[in-house]
């Protein structure tokens, strides 16, 4: 399969290694189980927004949540200056944090493909972090989304999850293979553990914060 060539084992050969015992392939990690977390994100985003429209305008505007009530009651209670330069500080770190992520995923594809190992599905995962960023950015589209923190907390566990699921099993796989590469084994370890440990960042910021 293009999307994977030049690997030790394609997609052909199905999720399981046969090089390797009780591991998936990089094929598998990179085509399917690390993408499946945006089709789905996608999915449910669309189905919060079909749920949003059905309801009124007013219906819309009249809505607070339990968040929007705690904020109002700092406000009243005289905490609203220190409550708001916290979320001002927390809400640049979490857009920072979205653009690092980004960039991770630019130097993993950027450097798979120097090494001529091709790059399966991993782009899709620009999509969930611009919609992500853009749902946090809009409040969901100013409302028309419900439900969006909990789909953007749960991409983001989801997309820790699955590179965490791939840093185990090129660790099975051994740190000294693609030695001699444009991209060795032990390097893509290092960058996909970054990427874990800031996805997981990016979901404590997202139950955090108030847009």
């Amino acid at each position: 399969m293009m999307l994977c060539s030049n690997r030790s084992e394609g997609f052909r050969q199905g999720p399981l290694s046969h090089l390797y015992s009780h591991i998936l392939t990089s094929c598998f990690l990179d085509t399917i189980l690390v993408p499946l977390c945006t089709w789905l994100y996608l999915l449910v985003v669309v189905v919060l927004a079909a749920i949003g429209a059905r309801r009124s305008p007013g219906l819309r505007r009249s809505h607070k949540t339990s968040e929007d009530v705690e904020f109002d009651g700092l406000a009243d209670s005289g905490h609203k200056r220190s409550h708001g330069i916290a979320h001002k500080a927390f809400s640049i770190l979490y857009y920072l944090l979205l653009l690092a992520q980004v960039l991770m995923c630019v130097l993993e594809i950027t450097r798979l493909s120097l090494a001529h190992l091709r790059i399966g599905l991993l782009p899709f995962t620009f999509v969930s972090l611009i919609l992500a960023c853009a749902l946090h950015f809009t409040r969901g589209f100013r409302g028309r989304v419900l439900g969006w923190k909990w789909a953007n907390l749960a991409v983001f566990i989801a997309l820790a999850v699955t590179n965490g699921v791939k840093i185990a099993e090129e660790v099975k796989e051994g740190t000294g293979q693609r030695k001699g590469s444009k991209y060795p084994e032990s390097d893509e370890i290092i960058d996909v553990s970054v990427m874990v440990g800031v996805y997981a960042a990016l979901a404590i910021l997202e139950t955090m914060l108030r847009p």
